[in-house]
């Protein structure tokens, strides 16, 4: 069955199927209920909470590459009968143990979900269980004792002999425990030699056809680079353990060392839309009800409490594409003991990890290398060409210190405006053009300047450029000014509309900017030293051009 089946069409196919065969070999001994449902003509569930929901589930396990898609499939099976919660409930859990125990988890780990997802008490062991365990058939009194046992056991039929000396409905505990247990150690060759040959021909066909749809182990996801990060998880603890600065730069710090290490982190990924975009960030909503990309630092962490498509990256490569608009901040592991990274401490970890000392350009930053602009518009370039983190804060380095140009409206005072119109005048006179401008006018008063903003969809872009030439066509006859890029980020900070992101050259090369992140630019030190010559060079003592 497909996944992109509808649950309809799946329930439907279940049915026809489980009745097929139930039908053809009836007495195999089926509960009551169950029989009664086999033979019947009506189709509908019975509400039953019994553990056969559990024992024929395991095929759910093995078919399917996500947690969603596992538990989807489970829900579905039992719910063609037993779709009481309980019986609903075993299934889900046996399912996802299965597939967990795939993905490579440790029985910890296991444990952990289960609990938590399905709220079984796996606290007994099979030693306490035993005295008192006796014969019956609910889920909520089977599905936990066999997991159990599954727990316990050294291996496979380990598993099998720790599932049977338990005693009550041992066929189906075993059946449960060790359907997980295959997915954690698999089975013995004699012992898979040995069930095969008590099987009818027409089921071993329809065993051989599962085992070529069963996914390999090289179809699936396993990623030996998130080992190690329990190095974060530790720093993670303990700042909830004690929220000090101390605790939180630790947490920095131990993500700088995985870093160094070429760790990986895991991600949300959001589905690629109708046009086949790739995937991008799948956020969450943080404590304070902000919505931030997620990470996490094991599978397990991945799969509590979110599921959905996931990918893994390196860390450098997942912090630097969080310094994006799309991207302004980091959580790492919601649902388990959270950490929010905002745009300074990734920054922090990049710089921290070495990555600092290469992203200095060959060339020293000086006011002359910055004075044309060209410099600003060959880094944004290179960041479009290779979204490194090096080449980040090579442009966070090069922007602290330009000037950019800003398309705009400049509310003038009436004096000021009356010295515009004469140079504009006389400028015509000399030269006969038609849209003269004026250029480098001595104002006496302030002048309001209104940026011209880029709309997209309901979503406001401030653009802002590094040469007056890179405006094009779109912003040819607007007037224009040449401003700090820091003080540009005060402009944006204070529009009174709710801005996007800073774009730069949005009509050549376009590039951009989150406003966390141009807020983390301003705090930066300045690469000018001191016997660097400013006011000759950068800024033209913010020059303005207006246009007539």
């Amino acid at each position: 069955m497909s996944a992109k089946q509808s649950d309809e069409e799946i329930r439907a196919a279940l049915i026809a199927s489980l009745r097929y065969w139930g039908r053809k070999y009836s007495n195999a001994g089926y509960g009551s209920r169950f029989y009664f449902w086999l033979t019947s003509d009506s189709t509908e569930p019975y509400g039953s909470f019994g553990n056969g929901s559990a024992m024929r589930v395991s095929a759910a396990g093995w078919l399917y590459f996500t947690l969603d898609e596992t538990r989807r499939m489970a829900r579905l099976s039992a719910e063609i009968t037993h779709n009481h919660p309980e019986g609903i409930k075993g299934a889900e859990a046996t399912a996802s143990a299965i597939i967990l125990a795939r993905l490579g988890m440790t029985k910890a780990e296991i444990k952990e979900y289960v609990e938590k997802e399905f709220g079984y008490d796996l606290s007994r062991t099979c030693d306490e269980i035993r005295p008192n365990y006796h014969h019956v058939e609910s889920c909520q009194e089977t599905v936990p004792e066999a997991i159990t046992a599954f727990l316990e056991g050294r291996d496979f039929e380990d598993v099998i002999r720790t599932a049977v000396s338990l005693g009550g409905d041992c066929d189906t505990l075993t059946c449960i425990a060790g359907s997980i247990a295959e997915a954690y150690y698999g089975v013995p060759e004699e012992l898979v030699a040995q069930c095969r040959r008590r099987l009818p021909e027409d089921l071993l066909a329809v065993l051989d056809d599962f085992l070529q749809q069963k996914p390999s182990d090289k179809q699936f996801f396993r990623d030996p680079q998130l080992e190690g990060n329990d190095l974060i998880e530790q720093a993670i603890k303990k700042y909830h353990a004690e929220p000090s600065a101390a605790h939180e730069q630790a947490v920095v710090q131990a993500l700088s060392e995985r870093l160094s290490q070429d760790g990986h982190l895991l991600f949300l990924m959001a589905e690629p839309d109708e046009a086949g975009s790739d995937p991008v960030f799948r956020k969450v909503k943080s404590e304070d009800g902000t919505e931030l990309p997620a990470a996490f630092t094991t599978l397990t962490q991945c799969y509590k409490g979110q599921s959905g498509p996931f990918g893994a990256t390196f860390i450098d490569t997942l912090l630097t594409s969080c310094l994006t608009i799309e991207t302004p901040g980091l959580i790492i592991n919601p649902g388990g003991q959270a950490f929010r990274l905002n745009a300074a401490q990734m920054v922090s970890i990049l710089q921290s990890s070495g990555q600092a000392a290469d992203s200095v350009p060959e060339e020293r930053i000086t006011p002359d290398l910055l004075e044309d602009g060209s410099y600003l518009k060959r880094t944004v370039d290179s960041c479009r060409r290779e979204f490194s983190a090096l080449n980040v804060l090579r442009l966070m380095k090069v922007l602290r210190d330009s000037y950019v140009w800003i398309p705009c409206t400049a509310t003038l005072s009436e004096d000021d405006y009356a010295q515009v119109k004469r140079t504009v005048k006389k400028t015509r006179r000399k030269k006969g053009a038609k849209g003269a401008v004026a250029t480098g006018l001595n104002f006496q008063d302030n002048i309001r300047i209104v940026p011209d903003l880029l709309q997209l969809g309901e979503d406001f872009l401030f653009p802002v450029f590094s040469t007056a030439e890179e405006m094009g066509e779109q912003f040819r006859r607007s007037s224009k000014v040449q401003k700090p890029f820091l003080e540009v980020v005060t402009l944006a900070k204070h529009n009174q509309n709710k801005l996007k992101c800073i774009v730069i050259n949005a009509f050549t090369a376009p590039f951009m900017l989150s406003l966390e992140l141009c807020e983390t630019i301003a705090t930066m030190a300045s690469s000018f030293k001191s016997e660097d010559k400013i006011s000759d060079k950068l800024g033209m003592n913010n020059q303005l051009v207006i246009q007539a």
